[in-house]
């Protein structure tokens, strides 16, 4: 099957898009293909191509979307400055916005060339990848597309095109933007939303109220999750921040290794604002701003807003009880409680900074990893005690990783390809990250942390 577009975005008022154009490609060249994705999608890979994968033969106009956002705390009117979607791909009836990011300037592009570099586009496809087989939800990538010009950032690299699928791209920002620059579409464009990402809501007395309430636990639920498998996803604008709970954006991302809350590998936070372990505070602020997006709704109900607000007040009891729950399962506890034997391990991990992914692999199966970390009388006091109410293997395998895309080896395999022009540590990568639970070599060279002195130098960059 092709892809089958029916693009209901068009519908809404032309204020909240621009009809674009992508760039003129002479011979865009198939750097990568997910054949998985495509399955899941409906599309068979013969019936897909650079060409049309790279928007040179179109099947209708594509469209930019508007948005703003809170980027660091400060507000700014933005839109897609290097990204437009081909058309929303309906299949099993299931809608899947087709983006292109990296395909040429629109005119939400300011002084942006709309243009991304290959690494950048093979960062976000192998994050993506392991994030969709970690079962984080997320944004998904079909394939790279390679344009055969030149990209200048911080050194100049091939550019190329990512192949983008989510649910939508609409996001917190995408309300700010109404709010603030359309206020008479805000009801039709929230009922929009509604219908398309959560149609139970739609029969219901206050749906505004359930539907803040509905997007504030998906978010809780995907931020959980990064901090289950130790993701910093570095750049938490309310313009990243899915409607839908879908973790996209993968710029100046990363992956704990020694455990560290205030880690952060962002080139841009020099204050620590998206660190590991402020995901959560940072979380409750945006949502909070999405909250007086919608504020116009119920501006002939205060009664109304003020149960948005108690929704919002609850945002702490809600996001405390589901880590919890994450970190007892990551510890093998099945019954209620442990408390303090959480608390107690996660004050060790911050003082003895240990590998956070090894870490539980090793309280599931002594002797994986020759550590000393692990031979201390403290390490040994708490596996001892979660001996008696925890450690139940068949638990803690469904929760804890053995495989993350380790940075270090993310950046070796970027370099292979831009330096050599080979793929193969990357796809091995891949092939690795396929399968990020599966029992395999515990010395795997996929499961040793960098050194120490590798973490306190990385950095990542928004190559934008």
């Amino acid at each position: 099957m092709p892809l089958s577009f029916d693009t209901t975005y068009k519908d809404l008022d032309s204020k909240l898009y621009s009809g674009v154009k992508p760039k003129d490609i002479d011979n865009p060249e198939m750097l990568l293909l997910n054949e998985e994705l495509c399955d899941d999608l409906g599309l068979h890979k013969e019936d897909l191509n650079s060409r049309i994968l790279s928007g040179q033969e179109l099947l209708e106009e594509p469209i930019a979307q508007a948005y703003a956002g809170h980027q660091f705390g400060r507000y700014t009117v933005l839109g897609d400055g290097r990204a437009m979607i081909l058309g929303e791909h309906v299949h099993d009836g299931s809608r899947y916005d087709i983006q292109l990011k990296g395909s040429g300037r629109t005119p939400y592009s300011r002084r942006g060339d709309g243009n991304a570099t290959v690494s950048s586009v093979l960062r976000e496809y192998i994050y993506s990848y392991a994030m969709q087989n970690l079962s984080v939800k997320t944004s998904r990538s079909l394939a790279v597309i390679e344009t055969g010009g030149s990209v200048r950032r911080r050194r100049i690299e091939p550019g190329a095109i990512l192949v983008r699928v989510m649910r939508s791209h609409i996001r917190y920002g995408t309300f700010q933007y109404v709010a603030s620059q359309a206020p008479e579409e805000l009801e039709e464009f929230t009922d929009y939303v509604i219908d398309r990402h959560y149609p139970h809501l739609n029969d219901k007395d206050g749906k505004y109220v359930d539907f803040f309430g509905e997007v504030m636990r998906s978010s809780i639920d995907m931020v959980v999750d990064w901090m289950r498998v130790g993701f910093i996803h570095g750049v938490m604008n309310t313009d990243n921040m899915s409607i839908d709970g879908e973790t996209f954006d993968y710029g100046p991302c990363a992956f704990v290794n020694y455990y560290d809350e205030d880690a952060v590998f962002s080139s841009v936070d020099k204050r620590g604002r998206y660190s590991f372990g402020n995901q959560k505070p940072i979380l409750k602020w945006n949502l909070g701003r999405f909250a007086e997006s919608l504020n116009p709704l119920f501006q002939e109900s205060s009664h109304a807003f003020a149960e948005l607000e108690a929704k919002l007040d609850d945002f702490e009891e809600i996001f405390d009880a589901k880590y919890d729950s994450m970190m007892r399962k990551k510890l093998g506890i099945k019954s209620d409680g442990g408390e303090e034997i959480v608390n107690e391990f996660l004050d060790w991990l911050r003082e003895s900074r240990a590998d956070y992914t090894n870490t539980f692999l090793e309280l599931e199966t002594p002797g994986c990893f020759d550590d000393p970390v692990y031979s201390s009388e403290d390490f040994k006091h708490i596996r001892n005690e979660l001996a008696g109410i925890g450690l139940d293997k068949k638990v803690m395998k469904k929760t804890n990783p053995r495989y993350i895309p380790r940075n270090y080896l993310i950046e070796e395999a970027l370099n292979e390809y831009l330096e050599k022009g080979d793929l193969s540590k990357f796809e091995e990568l891949l092939n690795v990250l396929k399968d990020p639970y599966g029992s395999k070599d515990p010395n795997s060279q996929f499961q040793q942390p960098p050194s120490e002195e590798f973490d306190s130098e990385y950095t990542t960059y928004c190559n934008t």
